[in-house]
């Protein structure tokens, strides 16, 4: 059995396309050329108590292996996936990048229906990404693509798709960073944009997630 056909068969994730968490999953297996297959989590089925008790998701399960919410998952998929870590090197940027992911995590997600303080967190980023130090240079948070863009591109795409695309258009850092989130290709030389793995507007609408299928033929 080749690779990509043990991982297409073992990796599973359960989620839903309206979870911004979901999202980065998925972006992050993209980036990280792993073929998932995706499920519907339902809090109330027993298939997800038995792998998660508390109700937390998303959830992958790698053959026998349980992984329970996006953190870990992405922390996952970094170590199981193909190319170079998405965890950055330099301790001083590294500790940017946890911070910028918190930023998301613990602000924009927590506000996503607060307008003023979406405005606030935006305009933060736009000016880190205007004063960035020299140890940051690239076209990313934190210079190079990192968990940092992941956990803010999930949040910008869910913020678009319910219509506050001007978030993103305002900010002429922001706009930039955008571009070249979407231009981004997977280190993982998978011919794919980590990107499209994101949700879609029909996807949310459908109520549909979409497997990523790489290493299968």
């Amino acid at each position: 059995m080749a690779i990509g056909d043990r991982l297409r068969n073992a990796m599973t994730l359960w989620g839903a396309p309206g979870c911004i968490n979901t999202g980065k999953c998925l972006m992050t297996a993209g980036e990280k050329g792993l073929d998932i297959k995706t499920a519907s989590f339902d809090p109330g089925s027993s298939e997800v108590q038995s792998m998660s008790p508390l109700g937390i998701g998303p959830i992958v399960r790698h053959v026998d292996y349980v992984v329970v919410g996006h953190v870990a998952i992405m922390s996952y998929f970094d170590d199981k996936g193909f190319g170079p870590s998405l965890i950055i090197r330099n301790g001083v940027v590294r500790s940017a990048q946890y911070q910028w992911s918190h930023y998301a995590m613990d602000v924009v997600q927590e506000n996503m229906d607060n307008n003023d303080v979406l405005e606030k967190c935006f305009s933060e980023l736009n000016k880190h990404l205007q004063n960035r130090s020299p140890a940051m240079r690239g076209d990313f948070i934190c210079g190079e693509f990192s968990l940092a863009d992941i956990h803010w591109a999930a949040c910008a795409n869910m913020l678009i798709i319910q219509g506050k695309s001007n978030l993103v258009e305002k900010h002429g850092e922001i706009s930039e960073w955008w571009r070249n989130v979407q231009a981004h290709p997977s280190t993982s030389k998978e011919s794919l944009h980590p990107f499209t793995c994101l949700p879609t507007k029909q996807d949310v609408d459908s109520n549909t997630l979409r497997d990523i299928t790489l290493n299968v033929g």
